[in-house]
């Protein structure tokens, strides 16, 4: 199994564990042809349930990193990062480890982790972006739902949430977990 290749990588990795998602990091991909090795920062997989109490494949891809560049390079290079043959490439080995499974929902982030709220919100706005549902985010909102996550989990068995602590496996989780207890971090209640 690689290991994250940097601490965001590593708390979106852990982050997804919390949602429940089995977590792969730096999964080959197939490349553009320009040379080097293209792969998927972070992907989550589970199965969930539908309304109609069907069995879905769910994957959450997210991509972090820093834009660049102006606003048109920046769009293309988040939608290159979710390219269809990208995506198809993750379903197709998501599908051969959990089972081959129909329908799949497939959720797309990019968290750009220097960017000001004004360049995400442009780039939010975009109606490319929107249509291909790839969400931008902050690395604020990431951390606030990094915070909702650590607030809202349950043990598998014992206490109710809020109650127990993180295991320790979770290491960048645990850190923040800490700074919050003794009041070290701040970060406005949660809005995601």
């Amino acid at each position: 199994m690689p290991i994250p290749r940097n601490w965001s990588e590593e708390l979106i990795s852990e982050w997804l564990q919390l949602l429940g998602y089995l977590t792969e990091v730096g999964i080959p991909l197939p490349g553009t042809g320009k040379g080097g090795r293209q792969e998927a920062d972070v992907v989550g997989t589970k199965i969930i349930e539908s309304e109609s109490n069907d069995k879905v494949l769910q994957i959450f891809h997210v991509e972090v990193g820093e834009l660049g560049g102006n606003y048109e390079s920046n769009v293309h290079y988040v939608r290159n990062k979710f390219s269809s043959s990208r995506t198809e490439a993750i379903i197709n080995r998501m599908n051969r480890r959990m089972g081959s499974l129909k329908p799949v929902e497939y959720k797309k982030l990019y968290v750009d982790i220097w960017a000001t709220r004004k360049k995400i919100d442009k780039l939010t706005s975009n109606l490319d972006l929107q249509r291909e549902g790839i969400e931008i985010w902050t690395l604020e909102k990431l951390f606030q739902g990094v915070l909702r996550a650590i607030t809202d989990w349950v043990p598998d068995h014992g206490p109710k949430p809020g109650e127990a602590t993180l295991p320790e496996s979770y290491w960048m989780l645990k850190m923040i977990e800490a700074l919050r207890e003794w009041r070290l971090l701040n970060i406005s209640s949660p809005t995601i």
